[in-house]
């Protein structure tokens, strides 16, 4: 809801990002907060309340189907705990981990995209077998750049603007996401941020000498 109106952006003057789940929002010095903290404290970070009035906002039938959705969940896991306190211990660890997993592969899905680049905003996985499987869900930048395109023609959207791409300095990188630690070319967290710096130089120049032509 908030991810694509921000895209993964850093903290404005207020001190607050506008995208909700964005990997700088509890960074420091403008870098992404560190992955283990992002993985696994960003569950607890969620504000139902607030997700809950944006949504009424925009929605209100979303909205009551939304609680209508939490409430079941909720019951479902106080009934079943009542009757077996054995299945809170077996169920919750796997909710949690989930969870985690979620916004580890999100987390790598922005990591290296550079938020003031609308080309560059998401980071991409070309791997054929982590595409097949997963919808195609490794074009995550041209994902973000144009969000209503069907996923079945991201690969047509790719080939269109790849070397526009290449002028924005869009980050590739080799595993799918979830597994993007094991890239070879993964940056540190200060080298990230060195990178978007020069990466934006290096596009204004690029566009200067463009005009120039």
């Amino acid at each position: 809801m908030q991810h694509h109106k921000g895209n993964a952006d850093r903290p404005g003057k207020n001190g607050e990002t506008v995208d909700w789940i964005s990997i700088y929002k509890h960074g420091h010095d403008g870098d992404a907060e560190h992955p283990l903290k992002y993985t696994f404290l960003s569950l607890f970070r969620e504000d139902p309340k607030t997700v809950y009035r944006e949504l009424k906002r925009k929605d209100p039938r979303g909205a009551f189907w939304g609680v209508t959705e939490l409430t079941l969940f909720v019951s479902t896991f106080v009934i079943l705990g009542v009757l077996n306190w054995r299945y809170i211990c077996f169920l919750v660890p796997f909710w949690y981990l989930g969870h985690c997993l979620f916004y580890l592969n999100g987390y790598y899905r922005h990591f290296g995209g550079n938020p003031d680049e609308p080309l560059a905003w998401g980071v991409s996985s070309y791997d054929k077998l982590y595409n097949w499987v997963w919808f195609f869900n490794g074009y995550h930048a041209e994902h973000h750049f144009r969000p209503k395109v069907h996923w079945t023609r991201t690969q047509t959207l790719r080939e269109r603007i790849v070397e526009q791409q290449r002028v924005a300095g869009v980050r590739v990188i080799k595993p799918p996401h979830a597994l993007a630690f094991l890239d070879p070319d993964l940056p540190s967290l200060k080298q990230n941020s060195r990178q978007k710096s020069n990466g934006r130089w290096n596009l204004k120049s690029a566009r200067l000498q463009e005009g120039a032509n």
